[in-house]
C-alpha cells in the first residue's frame, strides 16, 4: 500500500469551505485506491473532519509545540523518513518543505492572488510587506514542487500565464461534490427544512462567500429588476457586517421583504435549500474551480452561473450562464426560470447529467496516477 504524507495542518480549524473539503472528501477517497494517508500537523485535528474518513484508514503525526518553520522545514522531514513515507502531498496552495526524502506534490486551487486581487489593488498594497510574502511563498512552493495539481484548465492557464509554472509541470483534475449532496432528499424531508427556516415562497439561492468577486450585490441588483414580487431571494452565508451592509441596499432597492439573509447553514439544511429552489445564481467574477456548482448539480437544482473564469467550464452544459457587464441576462433568466416550469424542468435534467461527469472516486482514480507517475520519474 502506497503511503502518502499530507500537511494536513488546516484540518485543526472545523471549517468546510475551500482548501479543507477537497483535503477531507480527498483523504475520505484515498484508500479504496491503495493509498494509506498519513497526516502531519502542528496542531490536533478538529473531530468534524476526522469523522468524515473510514476508520483504521489513516495514520495521525502530532508534532511537539514549535514555530511553524520549524515544523514545516526541519520536523515534517525528518519525520517523513522516519514513517518511510513514499510521497508528500499538499493539498493548499501553500505548505511545502524545502527539502524531503520524497518525491513533492502541491495542489495548487488559482492564481487569485496574483491575477485577481493584486491586480485590483493599490500601487502601494501591490508592494506592501504582506504582497511580497505572498509571492515569496507562492515562488517557493511552486519552486519546491515536483509536480502540481489544479482543479480547472482555467486555474491551469492562470499558473501557467501569471506565475510562469511550465504546462508540462500542471495537470487538471476536478473536484465533485460532497458525497452527501448525490444522495436523493426526500420531498418532505426538504419541505420540514424550508419550513423550520420559514421559506414559503419560491425562491432564488445564492450560497458562498460575499467578498467582493463573489459579485452578491451584482445578483442582488438584477433580482430587484426582474420584478417577481411572489419570489425571493435567500442568500446563504455572508458575515453579520456583509448582511448589514446588504440589508441596506436592499432597502434602498425597494424590495427588503423578498430578501432573506440566512448567515451560515449547515450542510443538511444546504441540501435542502438547493432541492427546494427554484434555481441556484452563481454570479462570482472569479474562481478556480466553483464548487458549489457541482453541489446544486448533483441535488439536481437548476444553476445560472456567470460567464466568467472557471465558472462556464465546470458548468458544461449542465446549466445557463450570464454576462457580468450588464444585469440584463441574468434579469431575463430569473423571470423565465420562474414563469417556465418546461425551462426549470431542463434545467434540472441538464444539471443532473452534467453532475455524472464529477466524482470523488474519480478525483481519487486520477490523483493516485500521478502518485505513481511520480514515483515512476524519481525511480528512473
Amino acid at each position: 500500500m502506497l503511503r502518502v504524507g499530507f500537511n494536513a495542518y488546516l484540518l485543526a480549524d472545523g471549517n468546510r469551505r475551500g482548501w479543507n473539503r477537497y483535503t477531507v472528501n480527498l483523504l475520505a477517497a484515498l484508500p479504496a485506491q491503495g493509498v494509506r494517508p498519513v497526516l502531519y500537523t502542528r496542531a490536533p485535528l478538529h473531530p468534524d473532519h476526522l469523522a468524515r474518513l473510514p476508520p483504521g484508514s489513516y495514520e495521525l503525526r502530532l508534532a511537539p509545540p514549535m514555530r511553524y518553520v520549524l515544523w514545516e522545514n526541519l520536523w515534517l522531514p525528518r519525520q517523513l523518513r522516519r514513517d518511510r513515507i513514499d510521497l508528500f502531498h499538499c493539498p493548499m496552495n501553500f505548505g511545502l518543505p524545502w527539502s524531503t526524502p520524497c518525491p513533492r506534490l502541491l495542489t495548487l486551487h488559482d492564481a487569485i492572488d496574483p491575477a485577481y486581487y493584486l491586480r485590483q489593488a493599490p500601487w502601494r498594497e501591490r508592494w506592501s510587506w504582506s504582497a511580497l510574502r505572498l509571492r515569496w511563498t507562492l515562488w517557493s512552493c511552486r519552486s519546491r514542487a515536483h509536480h502540481i495539481l489544479t482543479v480547472s484548465r482555467h486555474a491551469r492557464e492562470d499558473l501557467v500565464r501569471v506565475l510562469g509554472v511550465p504546462p508540462e509541470k500542471v495537470s487538471v483534475i476536478y473536484e465533485a461534490a460532497d458525497p452527501q449532496f448525490q444522495c436523493r432528499m426526500e420531498t418532505e424531508a426538504v419541505r420540514a427544512v424550508l419550513a423550520q427556516w420559514g421559506l414559503e415562497r419560491p425562491y432564488f439561492l445564492y450560497a458562498g462567500g460575499w467578498e467582493g468577486r463573489k459579485n452578491v450585490l451584482f445578483l442582488l441588483e438584477a433580482f430587484a429588476q426582474a420584478a417577481l414580487p411572489q419570489t425571493e431571494l435567500v442568500l446563504a452565508g455572508g458575515t453579520a457586517p456583509q448582511q448589514q451592509a446588504l440589508r441596506a441596499l436592499a432597502e434602498k432597492l425597494g424590495g427588503p421583504a423578498q430578501v432573506r439573509l440566512l448567515g451560515f447553514v449547515p450542510d443538511a439544511v444546504l441540501h435542502a435549500l438547493y432541492a427546494g429552489a427554484l434555481a441556484f445564481v452563481y454570479p462570482s467574477r472569479y474562481e478556480g474551480f466553483g464548487l458549489q456548482l457541482c453541489e446544486a448539480m448533483a441535488v439536481g437544482c437548476p444553476v445560472l452561473a456567470a460567464r466568467a473564469t472557471a465558472l462556464p467550464e465546470i458548468l458544461g452544459d449542465g446549466g445557463a450562464t450570464f454576462a457580468l457587464d450588464s444585469p440584463q441576462e441574468l434579469i431575463g433568466l430569473l423571470r423565465q426560470v420562474a414563469a417556465d416550469p418546461d425551462y426549470r424542468r431542463q434545467l434540472q435534467q441538464r444539471a443532473q447529467q452534467r453532475s455524472q461527469h464529477f466524482s470523488w472516486q474519480k478525483t481519487a482514480q486520477e490523483t493516485v496516477q500521478i502518485y505513481h507517475q511520480l514515483l515512476q520519474r524519481k525511480s528512473l
